[in-house]
């Protein structure tokens, strides 16, 4: 669509005005008001089961590589768990869209999953979990324990030598992680699908509250999240001395409750009213979803959110190391401005959700985009080129970077509500997920093959720290600052403006089965190398590094 058409709809005014009108009868007739405590479920129940699949799969290395002392195989095939994760939740979205259970299309399947991550809680706190591989017989700080200390105090370790019993115990849990990140992406895809039943009831000029209620609430757990991994289970009781912090056992108690209250809130504080729905044919199914896809409109809006998903999610592989080497950050100050990044977004994302959910969409996500790019650029390049290597002056960088993220992710789910279509609530949502997903580790494997001829992944170029070192690693942080910019840039205009663009797209967009197999063949292929690349990257990591 040219600049003129665009100029249309970036005051929406009348639009809206039209369109509550028709719309405000809906919402009488609905079964409840949505923002209510019988509601309050749509906000509790979505923003746990991310929150804890995020820290489920935060915590798995250190549990996998360190404690249990599994090969790198069983790392890569649980690295690769949460990518089919998001493929299965797809096929789940398709059963709640199409198959409802006792006239429900939702409350079922989404008790069911909470049901099988409890007994998975449950069967992870009966199993007694095996001593570490390795013990640290020192008590002192973790920078005094070196690579030799933990490679000799691992050999000494009798239970390192016992690696069948190690590698038994290692598929058991990888099962166990796996059923619980399935099961939590369930409820998510399925919330997805109700969520949109119920953003659909409001006015129009609401719509989109409900989505920024629940990043708020999701962002605050993650805060929580960070504060569990922080303080409570500490990494050094497995990567170095034994420090006091909470055992695996009691951090799936934790989790247990989670999910206890995520169950509850379901059943008790979740409204969905039973409906006349009869199982669709597979065949008449696929057919009107068909016709979506064909959508021109849709397939650009994936598109958007594929490109847009690595703008937005990737940076740099030097990061981390110039935070380590040359701003030694410490894990307290880490934990802490990850802590500070959650809730200033949750109170950003708060206080400005009304021009959020009907601003313009476009100029708020550059204006965010080239905020984050100026503050991570300058922050940077003060560091590597030793002017100020301050961890706490740099702690700007990960509470935008964090606002940032979340920003897209409320604009993705109001994407969501926008374009979908009756009866396709569930598949909508969880296929933008999916291309956010995919983004994501895509572009996470280019940034891989990108930095690897400036050698900036390995230690020995910040401990060396010559002028030539911070030159490479200055080039590797200016290059994806100008990439993830002008590529948001140059896709900006598949996003659309404001909701009531939406609108106007999906009633005029064109259709093309061309495209849209096109599309399908790339999206798929896409996946298949993402899954492909996620399980074997540790070794094309070290092929790269020599």
């Amino acid at each position: 669509m040219d600049t003129s058409s665009d100029d249309v709809f970036r005051n929406d005014t009348d639009s809206t005005e039209i369109i509550n009108d028709s719309n405000e009868s809906s919402e009488k007739e609905g079964p409840g008001k949505i923002f209510s405590l019988a509601n309050i479920g749509l906000v509790i129940c979505p923003a746990i089961s991310t929150s804890v699949a995020t820290l489920l799969m935060s915590f798995y290395y250190q549990f996998f590589i360190i404690y249990l002392g599994a090969s790198g195989n069983l790392h890569s095939f649980n690295s690769g768990s949460y990518s089919l994760a998001q493929v299965l939740s797809f096929g789940i979205a398709i059963l709640s869209d199409g198959y409802p259970i006792f006239g429900r299309r939702r409350k079922p399947y989404q008790i069911m999953a909470w049901s099988f991550y409890i007994l998975v809680c449950i069967v992870f706190i009966a199993i007694p979990l095996p001593p570490p591989r390795h013990i640290f017989s020192v008590d002192s700080p973790s920078e005094n324990v070196t690579c030799e200390m933990l490679f000799q105090e691992r050999l000494s370790n009798p239970n390192f030598r016992d690696a069948d019993t190690y590698l038994n115990y290692g598929f058991l849990y990888l099962f166990l992680i796996a059923f619980a990140v399935v099961s939590l992406t369930t409820v998510g895809a399925t919330f997805n699908g109700l969520i949109v039943d119920w953003t659909k009831q409001v006015m129009f000029s609401q719509r989109g509250k409900l989505q920024t209620h629940i990043i708020v609430l999701q962002t605050i757990l993650n805060g929580l999240n960070y504060f569990i991994l922080g303080f409570g289970f500490n990494w050094y009781r497995y990567a170095g001395p034994w420090c006091k912090g909470i055992t695996m056992t009691q951090l799936f108690i934790i989790l247990l409750v989670f999910g206890i209250i995520g169950l509850f809130s379901t059943i008790f504080f979740v409204t969905e009213k039973r409906g006349n729905y009869k199982p669709v044919k597979f065949s008449q199914f696929f057919s009107r979803l068909w016709e979506t896809v064909r959508m021109v409109s849709w397939q650009k809006l994936v598109l958007f959110v594929f490109f847009a998903s690595g703008c937005q999610l990737v940076i740099s592989p030097a990061d981390a190391l110039i935070v380590e080497y040359w701003i030694k950050q410490e894990s307290l100050t880490g934990t802490w401005a990850s802590i500070g990044s959650e809730l200033f977004s949750a109170i950003l994302i708060g206080v400005f959700s009304t021009y959020i959910v009907n601003g313009n969409w476009r100029y708020l996500l550059l204006a965010s985009q080239g905020f984050f790019t100026f503050i991570n650029f300058t922050l940077t390049n003060l560091a590597i080129f030793d002017v100020l290597r301050n961890q706490y002056l740099y702690t700007p960088d990960t509470v935008f970077k964090n606002v940032n993220m979340n920003l897209y992710i409320v604009l993705l789910l109001i994407f969501g509500v926008e374009y979908t279509e009756k009866g396709f609530e569930a598949t909508f949502v969880t296929g933008l997920t999916l291309a956010l997903n995919a983004g994501t580790s895509f572009f996470n494997t280019i940034a891989v093959f990108i930095s690897a001829p400036f050698n900036v992944s390995t230690a020995e170029r910040y401990l060396s720290d010559t002028r030539e070192d911070e030159f490479f690693v200055a080039l590797v942080s200016f290059i994806f600052n100008c990439i993830n910019f002008f590529v948001l840039l140059s896709v900006i205009k598949l996003m659309p403006i404001n909701k009531t663009h939406c609108k106007h797209l999906k009633e005029t967009t064109k259709r093309s089965s061309t495209s849209a197999v096109i599309f399908l063949f790339c999206f798929v292929g896409i996946w298949v190398v993402n899954i492909s690349l996620t399980a074997f990257m540790p070794i094309i990591q070290r092929r790269l590094a020599h």
